[in-house]
């Protein structure tokens, strides 16, 4: 059986899932993703687990898909769409936050996983990138846009260069940069205080993030609208301190 190469490892109120193929640069092979898939399924049904930080073993977070394993014939083909679907639907439906700590490259597919996170976190020496167009392939476009805004996802996208932790900051991908080396620890620091939180708050708020990001302002506002109203009428007499 081929190795999965993604451990999950659960204690305090919270989760670390990390890519374990350092060898490769932690590149997703189909294994990596069917399994990385299956545990965030396992994880959000975890009612002790409140959140899950996503890392990568040293020196890198992910290179992004195992390039080795395209072409072949149509049933290979058909799975490098079926186990990346997987994945990514996986990570766009996962009802709690999710953290990225990030170290080294990020590129690709491995990108695609850190822009699916809520808050990202990296080390001063983590690079970035969107390097299909150099494949003679596409993709990236659409989450990259969502987080650095039209011209400057565009330019990156269409570049497929490099750039590194401190401008992935000033575009507003990351939420913070700490000394290289620092990046899961900081992260561990943030889960901790959301499983201070109470956690029905935190997965209504993670519901409203997932429904209306990319939404227009107004179906935004008609969401969480819906979202209170719900509320209000489910719960007669809502306890922050039980919740």
């Amino acid at each position: 059986m081929e190795q999965t190469h993604v451990s999950v490892a659960r204690g305090d109120g919270y989760a670390i899932v990390t890519l374990d193929r350092p060898a490769k640069r932690n590149a997703l092979t189909f294994a990596m993703r069917r399994h990385f898939a299956d545990q965030l399924a396992l994880l959000a049904e975890d009612d002790d687990v409140a959140c899950a930080v996503l890392t990568g073993t040293a020196p890198d977070f992910c290179a992004g898909m195992d390039v080795s394993a395209f072409g072949g014939d149509a049933a290979n083909r058909r799975e490098i769409v079926d186990s990346s679907t997987a994945l990514f639907d996986a990570l766009g439906a996962f009802p709690k936050p999710l953290l990225a700590a990030v170290e080294g490259r990020a590129l690709g597919g491995g990108l695609g996983v850190v822009l699916a996170c809520d808050i990202r976190v990296a080390g001063r020496g983590a690079v970035f990138g969107v390097p299909e167009v150099r494949f003679g392939a596409a993709g990236g476009f659409a989450s990259l846009r969502a987080a650095v805004g039209d011209g400057p996802a565009r330019e990156l996208a269409l570049t497929a260069r490099t750039f590194d932790a401190e401008e992935a900051l000033r575009l507003g991908l990351l939420a913070e940069v700490v000394a290289e080396g620092g990046a899961l620890a900081r992260a561990r620091t943030i889960a901790a205080q959301l499983v201070a939180l109470p956690r029905r708050g935190l997965r209504l708020q993670t519901e409203i993030i997932r429904a209306t990001a990319g939404r227009p302002l107004a179906e935004g506002l008609a969401f969480e609208a819906d979202v209170f109203r719900r509320e209000v009428l489910e719960r007669e007499r809502p306890d922050p301190a039980r919740a």
